[in-house]
């Protein structure tokens, strides 16, 4: 039978849709502001030409090229290897990728690099027809430590190259093993399997050289010699302000203001704070103080920053700079400079039916796509402009998230089949010529995963909300497939069977979390009780998958939690991660059933997880960044002895389990996840960061909104190496892994790894996935963490009802104190987890002049966990004071 095919063309959009289809310029790109704009000024302290390239018999050639030596010099008196590639327009490449591909290598006789730490290289591109061309650069060692490592991640550097011209590269080597080198290879593959009539690709490479710098840092908590890590977006008026440094000589620093308001005038001097942490000694810059808004700069001794902001919309051009990274990744689309409506005859299949995957965001550095991805961005973008419209904050920024979200909810509502079949993931890692029944297409089978439905559902559904009022028909379609969405997955099944991929899995407690998310978006959109009722149902699997009790004698811990409620399996993630799912659920629970019977166990999961956050947090002083998990060694039992699970064997996980602190008892607790294969952490990292601001904006804390506010400064550049990660945002930020597309300012990577089996982190300058892929998973949640730091009240009241005291005896007992000042008769109440209170709900009157304390007497019921109490004023739940144990 022939398949069915559905329409190929994008999907008729709404006329604002339509409108916001017009190209707009991508962000342009500051390359003086750029970490390769530093290296290529770095003085060479030794150098030595490796290959002249008049010598063809060094080089080794194979793939689908032609190689020459041309004898006419480049640049003065260069001589040039050059490629050209050969490209095919009928068939695909007679290889295994069906693409045009190519190796060089030149062997190197066992040579010892020691004395070198960086290669240079110049190259000059020649293509027509792909956007970009990205080279492969790769080193052999086979000394007693090997390069490339067992998962061919280290020793191997990407260049991606987008304009003509000789450009020089160079690529820092310092922490790869150089003692016996044996060979270094140059790759390229057209990411284009069948050319169009004037593709071209070709390119030149000359005078190679092995040269000496001084090196970047790449390696461990100390921040680079010389260096100020300080957040390069700026810092928000209200929270902490606080720069980091190892081993400077001077005692005290200067906050400089450099606006045109005052050019150069001191606003604080203040002296260095020496600070002795686990992981070392730093000094701390505290300028907290300052609050008025304008441009700075650090300076101690002779060190001096690089400018940044105070103000209240700091973090207002990174939101305009990730959106830019999502249009750019548009998949369907026209970007200029990019590439046209592309992948057409990219097919979800399900039975004979056919639909065309174009729309959408590309998903990462290769051109991926699946609703997984697609619809927590579109569910970000939506949540966010809702955030800001509900304060009448930045309409312009309102409109373009609008405008980005509808982009996604397109794909959303399109690429899906009856049943809940759709693609939760789709690998893609080329530009197809949109023509339908060639060579070059491509077809995903659409499978039926709770996880991906859930996720399309609470799309669909704050999508409703949001644009009820602008566009009726595109909200009521999309409150009509959101709920269509939730009826397959509330009985669909999450495992291998219906996964795309095992890296976008969801364990039972996720599921929920996420489940819960979209049956409350639901409950908002409708009001429609079995939404409510499901919410409160999968919410039992959720705290019920929490660590209540403490554990470790040495660090005690508790709050994180396990993959259900059976408690047999830590909760970890180490790539793609929805840290956030559970803690979010929760809070938006308590947000829209206050007066439900189990709200307050659904509060205290919610306090206790973001107090192990908290606790944890200062493990990583003086950064504050959130660690990744607590771990156990006897967890190492898991893991296949065969390595099939990527790569990785019980001794290995073990060993890194071992390198995080230790807890006592067995318990360890990691900075970074236990990792093999694929490493880089934000999505673990800003998913966690999420979690703790959406509980701290619930729980009216202002402690962990600042923590919160740490780990977006970690991100661009409060970190050991004194980065930014976000390209195009602050300063010193480093090519990343985008070769099929392009640099887009905006862009975020995988993120921060740790070397080897260490807890270390690891940030070298060499470009390679995955931690220094692009991917829209971190974008997403910079996003949707956003529009819980941006400047405005958080959930709770900002009255000035007082908190309770509470006092606590060795023997478990405990006193809470309140005092209510408002004249009349009150009615209060006491909600409390773990805790046992007589007369928990008291009747209060207060006269004029004469505050009332209330008191209440209460016993721990469980001595190895924490307690929570709510005092609730006359049944109004958003007046709520909390008080938890000391």
């Amino acid at each position: 039978m022939r398949p069915r095919l559905a329409t190929l063309a994008v999907l008729a959009l709404s006329p604002a849709l339509a409108d916001a289809q017009a190209p707009r310029s991508l962000m342009p790109i500051d390359f003086v502001e750029s970490a390769e704009f530093g290296w290529l000024r770095k003085p060479v302290l030794a150098s030595r030409v490796l290959d002249d390239m008049t010598r063809p018999d060094t080089w080794k050639v194979t793939g689908t090229a032609k190689a020459t030596f041309p004898t006419e010099p480049r640049l003065g008196d260069m001589r040039v290897l050059r490629v050209d590639m050969q490209l095919f327009e009928g068939t695909p490449a007679p290889n295994r990728a069906r693409l045009p591909a190519v190796n060089i290598q030149r062997a190197v006789p066992n040579e010892d690099w020691s004395g070198y730490n960086r290669i240079s290289l110049w190259v000059r591109p020649d293509f027509r027809g792909v956007p970009v061309l990205p080279l492969q650069i790769a080193l052999r060692n086979d000394g007693a430590e090997k390069v490339p490592e067992r998962y061919g991640r280290e020793g191997t550097h990407y260049v991606t190259l987008t304009r003509d011209g000789w450009q020089q590269i160079v690529w820092e080597i310092e922490p790869l093993a150089r003692d016996r080198v044996t060979r270094l290879e140059i790759g390229y593959f057209v990411n284009k399997m069948l050319a169009d009539p004037g593709d071209r690709v070709a390119f030149e490479l000359g005078r190679l050289e092995l040269q000496k710098v001084a090196p970047d840092h790449h390696t461990g908590w100390s921040v680079a010699p010389g260096r100020l890590a300080f957040s390069h977006s700026g810092y928000q008026t209200g929270a902490s302000k606080t720069a980091v440094a190892s081993g400077l000589a001077a005692t005290d620093f200067q906050l400089l203001r450099v606006d045109d308001a005052a050019l150069g005038q001191t606003v604080l001097r203040a002296p260095l704070q020496a600070v002795r942490a686990r992981n070392g000694e730093f000094q701390l810059l505290d300028f907290s103080s300052v609050e008025t808004p304008g441009r700075y700069v650090l300076q101690a001794g002779d060190v001096v920053s690089r400018p940044f902001d105070i103000g209240g919309d700091v973090w207002k051009t990174s939101l305009w700079k990730t959106l830019n990274f999502f249009y750019g990744n548009r998949c369907g689309d026209h970007i200029p400079g990019v590439h046209g409506i592309d992948h057409l005859d990219w097919l979800a299949a399900h039975g004979d039916q056919r639909l065309t995957m174009s729309g959408g965001w590309h998903d990462a550095g290769d051109l991926s796509q699946g609703v997984i991805n697609t619809g927590e961005s579109t569910y970000a973008m939506f949540a966010l402009a809702e955030r800001l419209a509900a304060r009448g904050d930045d309409p312009a920024l309102v409109e373009r998230l609008l405008e980005e979200a509808r982009w996604g909810l397109d794909w959303v509502l399109r690429v899906r089949f009856a049943g809940g079949y759709r693609i939760g993931f789709g690998s893609h890692n080329y530009w197809s010529n949109n023509v339908v029944g060639d060579a070059d297409d491509k077809v995903v089978e659409a499978k039926n995963n709770p996880n991906a439905n859930y996720i399309a559902s609470a799309a669909g559904a704050i999508a409703a909300r949001v644009l009820k009022d602008r566009d009726p028909a595109l909200a009521a379609r999309s409150l009509r497939i959101a709920e269509d969405d939730w009826e397959h997955a509330i009985v669909g099944v999450e495992g291998p069977s219906t996964w795309h991929t095992p890296a976008f899995a969801a364990s039972r407690m996720e599921l929920a979390g996420i489940g819960i998310t979209a049956s409350v978006e639901l409950f908002r959109a409708t009001g429609k009780a079995r939404y409510r009722d499901k919410a409160v149902e999968l919410a039992r699997v959720v705290t019920g998958s929490q660590q209540v009790a403490r554990v470790g004698r040495d660090f005690p811990l508790a709050g994180f939690w396990y993959t259900g409620p059976d408690r047999d399996t830590l909760f970890h993630q180490f790539h793609r991660a929805a840290d956030q799912a559970p803690v979010v659920a929760l809070a938006q629970l308590v947000e829209a059933f206050p007066d439900h019977p189990e709200w307050m166990r659904w509060y205290a999961a919610i306090a206790r997880h973001a107090e192990f956050q908290k606790r944890a947090a200062t493990t990583t002083a003086p950064y504050g960044v959130l660690p990744a998990y607590v771990y156990r060694v006897a967890d190492s039992a898991h893991v296949p002895a065969s390595g099939d699970r990527y790569m990785a064997t019980p001794d290995q996980y073990a060993a890194q389990a071992r390198a995080g602190l230790p807890m006592g008892d067995g318990w360890y607790l990691r900075a970074f996840p236990v990792w093999f294969q694929r490493r880089g952490n934000y999505g673990v990292l800003l998913s966690q960061a999420k979690a703790l601001s959406a509980a701290s904006r619930l729980r009216g804390d202002s402690a962990g909104l600042d923590l919160a506010q740490r780990q977006a400064q970690w991100v661009v550049g409060r970190n050991p190496f004194a980065q930014s990660t976000m390209y195009g945002e602050g300063h010193d930020w480093a090519q990343q892994y985008s070769v099929s597309s392009a640099d887009f300012v905006g862009s975020l990577p995988v993120g921060m790894q740790s070397r080897g089996v260490t807890d270390l982190p690891y940030w070298p300058s060499q470009n390679m996935y995955v931690y220094k892929e692009v991917w829209v998973h971190p974008s997403a949640r910079w996003l949707w963490l956003m529009a819980d730091l941006l400047p405005g009240a958080p959930a709770t009241s900002t009255d000035s009802t007082p908190t309770p005291v509470a006092t606590a005896a060795a023997n478990g007992d405990v006193t809470i104190r309140w005092t209510l000042a408002t004249e009349g008769t009150h009615r209060v109440a006491l909600r409390t987890d773990n805790l046992t209170v007589d007369r928990p709900t008291r009747t209060v009157t207060v006269q004029a002049g004469r505050p009332v304390t209330v008191e209440w007497k209460g016993r721990v019921r469980d001595g190895s966990a924490s307690w929570t109490a709510v005092v609730v004023p006359d049944g109004d739940a958003s007046r709520r004071r909390e008080v938890v144990a000391p």
